[in-house]
């Protein structure tokens, strides 16, 4: 059914017009062709306007990302510092406790042994960093308060340098040791006797040094010993070194740790070349490892 007639007119003169009867069915074409045109439009702005929205968000990630880098970058600075003021720490630690005499005390037990598995970062990355640069900061404190620590305890050892130095801490011979103090099979009656020394193998000749600061007491012949010194180092402490094959120092000397005194030998009561020292705490013999200060567990300073 026609809906009217829409007449077609042109603006030259010389062409004729022309009528378009309007019915139902090409007016419902036409409305569906123009809501199609809109709808695609739509559509097209649409994608346009998601497309911008990612590169947006993709920028974002990207700004996040940089951010998250820069911290994690600051983060290890802080680590590494704290790892080197960490390695302060255990190189004086070792220092004070090769000026501290041979107190050869171990304080493994006291450290922190921290078993706690460490967390997994989770998805909010930022709150695991600001939770871990608070764990840095309280170890940059106790890392300082450390180093305050071992300074003062430095200072204390210089105030008492002198001191120190009369404390027999190192070897006097470089050589293999072969009978520690206490009792051991007598290498002449096969018994058990009480070893009131230690020995320690050495080719004849070899310079022996006297381990601490002190005045020679003795030099000369002595039963079983030899050819042996004593060196006096303070009122209660002295150390004897015995089958000497000749002295170097003579009584009334005053040595500094380091010292050459004497050189080993095999005089006496002695199966070989090599060194008996003894540690003497008012007149009695105690075990002179307890004094011999060491760089690892079993290694000694010579």
């Amino acid at each position: 059914m026609p809906l009217g007639t829409i007449h077609w007119i042109p603006h030259k003169s010389g062409k004729r017009g022309k009528p378009y009867n309007l019915t139902s069915g090409r007016f419902r074409l036409f409305i569906l062709i123009f809501a199609l045109f809109f709808t695609g439009l739509a559509t097209l702005f649409f994608q346009i306007g998601r497309e911008n929205g990612s590169r947006k968000v993709s920028a974002d990630g990207k700004r996040e990302l940089i951010l998250l880098r820069g911290e994690v970058y600051q983060l290890s600075i802080r680590v590494r510092d704290l790892t080197m003021d960490l390695e302060k720490i255990s190189i004086r630690e070792e220092q004070i406790l090769v000026a501290g005499a041979g107190l050869n005390l171990d304080f493994s037990d006291l450290l922190h042994k921290d078993d706690t598995p460490v967390e997994p970062i989770g998805t909010d990355i930022f709150r695991y960093i600001d939770d871990l640069e608070m764990e840095v900061l309280l170890a940059e404190r106790l890392a300082s308060a450390e180093l305050m620590a071992y300074d003062s305890l430095v200072n204390f050892f210089i105030e008492r340098k002198s001191e120190l130095a009369q404390i027999p801490t190192i070897w006097p011979v470089d050589g293999i040791f072969v009978s520690d103090f206490g009792p051991r099979i007598d290498p002449f009656t096969g018994a058990v006797r009480y070893h009131k020394g230690i020995d320690l193998a050495c080719v004849s000749g070899t310079p022996i040094y006297t381990p601490a600061d002190g005045v020679v007491v003795f030099g000369g012949w002595t039963g079983g010993w030899g050819l042996n010194i004593v060196v006096r180092h303070t009122e209660h402490v002295s150390t004897r070194y015995a089958h000497c094959s000749s002295l170097c120092s003579v009584v009334g000397q005053r040595v500094m740790r380091g010292d050459l005194i004497a050189r080993v030998g095999s005089t006496g009561r002695s199966v070989a070349p090599h060194l008996h020292y003894e540690v003497l705490i008012d007149g009695v013999q105690v075990d002179p490892e307890d004094y011999i200060i060491r760089e690892g567990p079993h290694a000694a300073v010579f």
